[in-house]
């Protein structure tokens, strides 16, 4: 499975430990974002083949109930994103919408020249929607700005060429246990390439454990970080998760 690219949701270990073992990350750039000479020495430092998502800030979109109606403040905030990207090398675009902009609405009509714009940047551009989207209507959608339509493979199927799989953890799959990151595995098998995003209480446990399934893991198990249990009821959180949050990143 070498077409798949396995992190999780921003550097929940220290940046040098985490780049040890996965080749990818998703990144919000949330305030306070660092400067774009701080993300460029990221990509600089970056192993060889490491990938980043860079994830659009919600100041992108403004007031999340009534979204995107200052076109100036877009503009600037869209050069914004574009830089930093640029700075970052990312490979992968992700725009994440609030639950506003919904089929139909106005904020998502005020949503389409941002997909169009964000097209530019050069990367795999992903649309990641909130609320009660039906699949079909999404890739409807983003199917006009050549975009991914983010989705979790464990509920539905994707059958794209590009699969990007946001593992939240919500509901029943509040944990990943080793059956169903198999499942998983089968389930994005027949993608030419997949970016899988863990982004649950878990995370990093879970996206070494699927590294190492999928033959991402860089420098094989140490036999510390990789122990998925078959059932949820011998799942310990590791006790030394926290002490290696990074508050850069």
């Amino acid at each position: 499975m070498s077409n798949v690219r396995v992190g999780t949701a921003g550097f929940v270990v220290h940046r040098e430990r985490y780049q040890s073992k996965l080749r990818f990350v998703e990144y919000t750039l949330r305030p306070p974002v660092p400067s774009p000479k701080v993300l460029a020495g990221w990509q600089r430092s970056a192993p060889e083949g490491f990938t980043f998502a860079a994830v659009a800030p919600d100041s992108l979109y403004g007031e999340r109930d009534w979204p995107l109606r200052d076109p100036v403040k877009l503009q600037s905030e869209l050069d914004r994103f574009g830089n930093q990207v640029n700075a970052l090398g990312a490979r992968v675009v992700v725009l994440r919408t609030p639950l506003a902009v919904s089929p139909g609405s106005v904020a998502l009509k005020r949503f389409l020249p941002v997909l169009e714009r964000a097209r530019t940047f050069g990367a795999i551009l992903v649309w990641d929607p909130a609320g009660l989207w039906e699949r079909e209507e999404a890739l409807a959608v983003a199917s006009d700005f050549n975009a991914v339509v983010a989705c979790d493979p464990l509920q539905v199927e994707p059958e794209e060429n590009i699969v990007y799989a946001h593992m939240r953890g919500l509901g029943t799959d509040q944990r990943y246990t080793m059956g169903r990151l198999e499942a998983l595995a089968v389930r994005i098998a027949g993608a030419d390439e997949a970016f899988v995003v863990f982004d649950s209480g878990s995370a990093w446990r879970e996206a070494v454990g699927f590294a190492k399934l999928a033959g991402e893991l860089i420098g094989g198990s140490d036999g510390e970080d990789d122990g998925l249990e078959e059932d949820d009821e011998d799942e310990d959180d590791d006790e030394d998760e926290d002490d290696d949050l990074d508050a850069d990143g």
